[in-house]
C-alpha cells in the first residue's frame, strides 16, 4: 500500500481576501502550529492574494507572514506561491528581481516554490526555477487546466514536457482551480502529464459543489503523488478537498493520505473560529448553486454582480460563455490576471447580449502577445475587436532599484508594490523604536516585529523590554485628530456610541449605501431595520460585499458619505438595539 502525500493550503486560503483582512499574525501562529503536527508534505503560507491583502489592506509585510509560519511549522516545509514574472504583483518584474525574491524567500525559511503562468509558458517560468536550484529551494511548476484545449490534446503533453525539463522542479503540480474537468477527464490528464513530464505529478483542485473531494480521488487512483487540502473548515470555505474527507475516502484502498488522524481533527478545531461567519454563509450558498466552471475567488464577485442587475438566474449563462471565450482568445487559462478579464467579458456579453462589442484591455494584451505565444487559435470576430484596442507595448519588467535605507526583502516587495512599501515603511516609522546602542548588544527582528504587534493590537501606549544588555521601547504614534460632521467619513472620529451597536467594515474597500447608482439607499437613519438585513456594499478588488445589521434596532448614525473609501474597522452604522 503505497502513501499520498498532501500540501496543505489552510494558512493561504484563511488570508484570502477580504475575508482574512482581520487575521493577524497571531492567529496565522496559532494555525500554523495546529498543522505542523499533521505530518503535511509542506504548508503554503503566501500566494499572491494573500500578499497583497497582507500590504494593502493590513499594512504588514508578507516577509513578517512567511517568518511566522515557518517559527511554527516545526519540521513541516513552508512554500510560497508566485504567478512566474509577475511574483505577487500585477506586472512583469526583472530577472534580477526574481533571484533576490528566491534569495529572501530561502533565507526566511522558504522550502519550496510553487509557479505559474497563466499560458503554461515554461520559458517564463525558466530564470525562477534556476534561481531556485542555485538557492537549494525545492521548484514545483504548475500547469495550468483551462477550458481548451481538450484534454486529449497533444499541446498538454508539450507543455507538460517543458514544464518537466525546467531545472530544480521536484514535481509539476497539475492545477484546476475552476474544476473545469471531470474526474474522468482529470485522471487521464494526470497520466498524460505523468508520462510527459517524466516527475511526481501533485493535485490541486478547487471546484464548487462538493466535487472537489470526487475529482481529487479522481487524481490520486490515476497516479498523483500528493493533492492539495485544507482542513475542514477552510476547504470549504475555498471549494478545496478537505484533508479529513480525503483521509476517509482513501481508508482501506490501495493508497492511503499520509497524516496523523488526531493531529488533522485537532487543526480543523483550532481553524474553525478563524473562519468569518459570513464567508462560511457564503461558500454554504455555493455548494448549493450550480456548479459553474470559475475560480471561487471570481464566482462570488460575478453573483453579486447578476444579482444587484437582477440577473441572478443567468449565472450558468455566464459560466458558459466565459469558457467559449477561452477558446476562442486562444485557449486561455482562468489564472491571474486573466480569469478576472474574461469573467468580465462573459458577464458583459450576457447581459447585454451581444458578443465581442469591446473587449477587456487584458484580453487584448493575451491576443497581442503580452503573455507569450497563445495555446490555440484566434477567432476572427475576436482576433477583429482585439486589433481595435490600444493596449500598447509590453509593459518593461520593472528593476530591483536602489535604496540603501531599505533591506533587500523590502527592496523586492517595492518592485512589486511601491506605493504599498511607502506604507509599510512610513508604518514602521510612525511606531518609533529606540535601542540602547550597547556595544554587542543585537535586536531580534521577531522580537521587534512581536512588540509591534502587541502595541498595535493593545490599549497600551507603548512597550519595553530588555534583552542581552539591549532596551527597546516600541511607543504608538500620536492619532491624528479627523473630525466628521454629520454623517461624513472618517474612521478615528465615529460617533458618541455608548449603549449603541457598532456595525464595522471587515475589509479596505469602498462604501456604497445603495445596491446601484439608480437605487434607493439600503436605510436611513432612524428607520427600523432586522438582524441580517443588508445595509450597505464594500467595494474591494471588484467584489461587492454586502454588510448586513448584527442586531435588530433603529438606525442611529451612518458614519460613512456614499462612495467614501473605508479602512478596515472602521466605524460604518450605529444601531440602537432597543
Amino acid at each position: 500500500m503505497s502513501g499520498v502525500g498532501y500540501v496543505d493550503t489552510t494558512l493561504r486560503d484563511l488570508a484570502t481576501f477580504p475575508w482574512g483582512s482581520g487575521i493577524d499574525a497571531d492567529d496565522i501562529a496559532t494555525a500554523t502550529a495546529s498543522l505542523a503536527r499533521v505530518g503535511a508534505l509542506a504548508l503554503e503560507a503566501v500566494d499572491p492574494r494573500v500578499a497583497r491583502a497582507v500590504l494593502e489592506f493590513r499594512t504588514e509585510s508578507p516577509w513578517d507572514r512567511v517568518r511566522a509560519v515557518v517559527r511554527h511549522a516545526g519540521r513541516t516545509p513552508v512554500g510560497v506561491v508566485v504567478h512566474g514574472r509577475l511574483l505577487w504583483s500585477d506586472h512583469p518584474v526583472a530577472e534580477e528581481v526574481l533571484r533576490s525574491f528566491v534569495v529572501c524567500a530561502a533565507e526566511n525559511g522558504v522550502r519550496r516554490i510553487r509557479a505559474l503562468d497563466p499560458l503554461n509558458g515554461a520559458d517564463h517560468l525558466a530564470p525562477i526555477a534556476a534561481a531556485c536550484a542555485e538557492a537549494g529551494v525545492d521548484f514545483v511548476p504548475s500547469l495550468v487546466v483551462g477550458p481548451a484545449p481538450a484534454v486529449g490534446d497533444a499541446r498538454w503533453r508539450e507543455e507538460a514536457r517543458a514544464l518537466g525539463a525546467l531545472p530544480g522542479a521536484v514535481a509539476v503540480c497539475v492545477s484546476d482551480g475552476a474544476g473545469h474537468l471531470s474526474p474522468a477527464q482529470l485522471a487521464e490528464l494526470v497520466d498524460t502529464v505523468t508520462r510527459a513530464s517524466e516527475r511526481d505529478v501533485e493535485l490541486l483542485v478547487q471546484a464548487p459543489g462538493g466535487l472537489a473531494p470526487l475529482l481529487a480521488r479522481a487524481g490520486i487512483e490515476a497516479g498523483a503523488s500528493a493533492v492539495y487540502a485544507a482542513a475542514g473548515p477552510a476547504a470549504l470555505a475555498a471549494a478545496r478537498p478537505s484533508a479529513e474527507t480525503l483521509r476517509a475516502a482513501l481508508v482501506g484502498g490501495s493508497r492511503e493520505l499520509r497524516c496523523d488522524q488526531a493531529a488533522l481533527y485537532d487543526a480543523a478545531r483550532a481553524i474553525g473560529p478563524l473562519i468569518t461567519a459570513d464567508r462560511l454563509s457564503q461558500a454554504a450558498a455555493a455548494v448549493f448553486g450550480p456548479a459553474v466552471p470559475i475560480p471561487p475567488d471570481l464566482e462570488a464577485g460575478l453573483v453579486s454582480r447578476l444579482g444587484r442587475l437582477g440577473m441572478s438566474g443567468r449565472l450558468v449563462a455566464v459560466s458558459d460563455e466565459a469558457r467559449r471565450i477561452a477558446a476562442d482568445l486562444g485557449g486561455l487559462t482562468f489564472a491571474y490576471p486573466l480569469g478576472d478579464a474574461l469573467v468580465a467579458q462573459a458577464a458583459d456579453h450576457v447581459i447585454e447580449e451581444r458578443r465581442f462589442d469591446d473587449l477587456e484591455p487584458v484580453l487584448a494584451a493575451a491576443v497581442a502577445g503580452h503573455f507569450g505565444p497563445l495555446r490555440g487559435p484566434v477567432a476572427p470576430e475576436a482576433q477583429e475587436v482585439a486589433s481595435e484596442v490600444a493596449v500598447g507595448e509590453a509593459p518593461a519588467p520593472v528593476e530591483l532599484g536602489l535604496a540603501t535605507a531599505l533591506s533587500d526583502e523590502d527592496l523586492v516587495l517595492r518592485a512589486q508594490f511601491p506605493e504599498a512599501v511607502e506604507r509599510l515603511v512610513a508604518r514602521r516609522r510612525s511606531l518609533r523604536t529606540e535601542v540602547n546602542e550597547e556595544e554587542g548588544a543585537v535586536i531580534d527582528r521577531a522580537l521587534l516585529d512581536a512588540l509591534i504587534q502587541a502595541v498595535e493590537g493593545s490599549d497600551e501606549a507603548e512597550v519595553e523590554v530588555e534583552v542581552g544588555g539591549a532596551r527597546v521601547t516600541v511607543r504608538r504614534a500620536a492619532p491624528v485628530a479627523a473630525p466628521i460632521a454629520g454623517g461624513g467619513s472618517g474612521a478615528a472620529a465615529a460617533p458618541a456610541d455608548a449603549g449603541l451597536s457598532r456595525v464595522e467594515s471587515p475589509m479596505v474597500g469602498t462604501f456604497y449605501r445603495a445596491p446601484s447608482p439608480d437605487a434607493d439607499p439600503f436605510v436611513e437613519v432612524g428607520v427600523r431595520v432586522e438582524e441580517g438585513q443588508p445595509l450597505c456594499l464594500i467595494e474591494a478588488m471588484k467584489l461587492f460585499n454586502e454588510i448586513t445589521a448584527p442586531v435588530a434596532g433603529v438606525v442611529r448614525e451612518i458614519a460613512c458619505n456614499n462612495a467614501d473609501p473605508v479602512e478596515f474597522g472602521q466605524v460604518l452604522f450605529l444601531i440602537d438595539p432597543s
